[in-house]
């Protein structure tokens, strides 16, 4: 049987075959730490929970438009407009199977093959692979870690060209764990305004995980809110992260671009993949961006917030790690180059980040994610995610502090 070639040279995820080498450990009886998914350890709010609920028992079970019904795109549309100052209306909106989907759906619409898309590194893993199987090329810009791992307006100018038709922007950030503040984001659209060529992907999905605790004075800012951005934006976000929905599989992209045109054939593309998300969730979005759920999605950031000031500390702590402090999502990105050709316990010879977290897992039963597919900046690095309780953080973090001390 035939296996088209695009397909074969993409990578699988590195992030779930880590989950599921952890579950595999778990299943033969092992103590394992699992740092490697990115997904809350909190409930859904019961009140979205409810939501659905309702929607199921009333026999909201039959297909919708394939955006979403007019009344939770007009939901996503007015959370837009009032928190984050984008100018759009529920026709730019479109509601999608998870944040990936959205992704998946906006490169297949903007980009040819031998495209140019930037990409600032470290980043997300499924970006490479999504640019890629649209056939674009995937332009990496490392964000030097000394910078706490953010590009610059240099750096970010130098690497577009008249090829380039799109820049990923991702804050805060998975798997840095860090956000642009606004003048920084200010400054990165003005390099992408100069391009006419050129959109910009922002991807907002960890929009409400930002930390002021931890980097005073932080807040998320939207590039689509600037005026001169407005129509050459386009806008990914969605309810798994903020809201502890990621077995929902619920995202949404906004675009105003092309007078809203560029919505128009995402979703007849969209229309010709999935149709639409389950219909009974429809009601749950609507209340899930709602006043009734702020507490409860501000009582989870709080908690990350806490976590990421005790992740930065005992990371920071760990003598032969090179850290930078989390102040969004809930991911810290370490350097173990200091590790490089030491021998552990179990005679693993350390050489980068992939055989680090090979002999952590092994040794220890640790799982963390390797850095290499965050890019080629990044093959040093380890991703831990702190999307679990403080003792299992505890337990974890100093199981790491004495694989690394025990490296010889």
């Amino acid at each position: 049987m035939k296996v088209t070639e695009r397909v074969r040279r993409m990578k699988e995820s590195s992030t779930l075959a880590v989950a599921a080498r952890a579950a595999a450990l778990k299943r033969e009886g092992a103590d394992v730490v699992a740092f490697g998914t990115g997904e809350p350890d909190f409930d859904t709010p019961a009140n979205i929970k409810e939501a659905a609920e309702r929607a199921l028992r009333a026999g909201q079970t039959k297909y919708v438009l394939t955006p979403g019904t007019p009344e939770a795109r007009a939901a996503v549309a007015a959370k837009l407009r009032d928190e984050n100052g984008i100018a759009c209306r529920p026709e730019h909106v479109s509601i999608t199977a998870g944040a990936k989907h959205a992704l998946y759906l906006v490169l297949q619409v903007l980009v040819e093959p031998g495209d140019d898309v930037v990409l600032p590194t470290p980043a997300w893993v499924s970006y490479r692979p999504l640019i890629e199987l649209a056939g674009g090329r995937c332009i990496e810009v490392a964000g030097a870690m000394e910078n706490g791992f953010k590009v610059t307006p240099a750096q970010l100018a130098a690497a577009m060209t008249p090829r380039t038709v799109a820049v990923i922007l991702n804050s805060p950030s998975n798997p840095c764990g860090v956000a642009y503040s606004p003048d920084e984001v200010r400054a990165l659209c003005e390099v992408v305004a100069a391009h006419p060529s050129a959109s910009l992907v922002s991807d907002e999905i960890y929009e409400k995980l930002a930390y002021p605790e931890v980097t005073p004075g932080l807040r998320h800012f939207s590039p689509a809110s600037i005026p001169a951005m407005a129509d050459r934006t386009i806008t990914l976000n969605g309810m798994s992260k903020a809201f502890a929905m990621t077995g929902w599989r619920i995202g949404y992209v906004c675009a105003t671009g092309m007078g809203g045109a560029f919505m128009q054939e995402l979703v007849k593309l969209q229309a010709q993949m999935t149709n639409n998300i389950p219909s009974f969730f429809m009601p749950a979005i609507v209340e899930a961006l709602s006043a009734q759920s702020r507490p409860a999605v501000e009582k989870m950031r709080v908690e990350f917030a806490r976590r990421a000031r005790l992740v930065g500390d005992l990371v920071h702590a760990i003598p032969r790690f090179r850290s930078v402090a989390p102040d969004g999502a809930f991911y810290s990105f370490p350097s173990i180059a200091p590790c490089k050709k030491l021998t552990s316990p179990g005679g693993r010879r350390i050489v980068d980040g992939q055989s680090f977290a090979e002999a952590l897992l092994a040794e220890v039963h640790v799982a963390v994610v390797p850095g290499a597919d965050f890019g080629e900046c990044a093959a040093d690095h380890v991703r831990i995610t702190f999307a679990t309780d403080e003792a299992t953080l505890r337990k974890g973090l100093s199981r790491i502090a004495e694989f690394t001390a025990s490296l010889r």
